[in-house]
């Protein structure tokens, strides 16, 4: 009789455990990684990201081995991965650097005082105050939404989907 019991137990327990993973959300995404290079020499830093042309995009960033993992904004769980399908694969890596003004040093400083700065800094009109400066480290042509790379994703397990960029 015990052992009819452990067994109902056993099948009841995976009969929840098949329901569970019928209803997962998250099964109809595929995992997706790869690595970027440049020139021969990984990529760190680098947002990837995979669009359709329908709509759907997933997005990574490569760590300091040029590897990226795609989630995607519409996976329930935690985001990961992709939906099979086509797609245009966007990379950009891109350096901010501020400037501060030299007025804004000098009040930090306590060179001039409030009124001083702001009387400077309205003469120089609306655009004073810190720059900021945005290069692009890749080639451009990697990240417009025309980008020349391309990917499919399959559903399961996906090979490695490496890019080599160059110049």
């Amino acid at each position: 009789m015990q052992h009819k019991t452990f067994f109902r137990t056993v099948l009841l327990g995976l009969f929840v455990l098949v329901l569970t993973g019928c209803n997962n959300p998250d099964a109809k995404f595929a995992k997706v990684e790869g690595i970027i290079t440049y020139n021969g020499t990984t990529v760190e830093g680098a947002s990837v990201t995979f669009a359709s042309a329908d709509g759907a995009s997933a997005t990574g960033t490569t760590d300091a081995n040029g590897k990226y993992t795609l989630t995607s904004s519409g996976a329930a769980g935690g985001g990961s991965g992709a939906l099979p399908g086509d797609y245009t694969v966007i990379v950009k890596k891109t350096q901010t650097v501020s400037t501060p003004d030299p007025d804004e040093e000098a009040l930090e400083k306590g060179q001039i005082t409030y009124e001083q700065y702001q009387q400077r800094m309205a003469a120089k009109g609306p655009n004073a105050g810190t720059k900021i400066t945005r290069t692009e480290l890749l080639p451009k042509k990697y990240g417009e939404p025309t980008s020349e790379l391309k990917a499919t994703v399959v559903k399961g397990k996906n090979p490695s989907i490496d890019f080599a960029l160059t110049d």
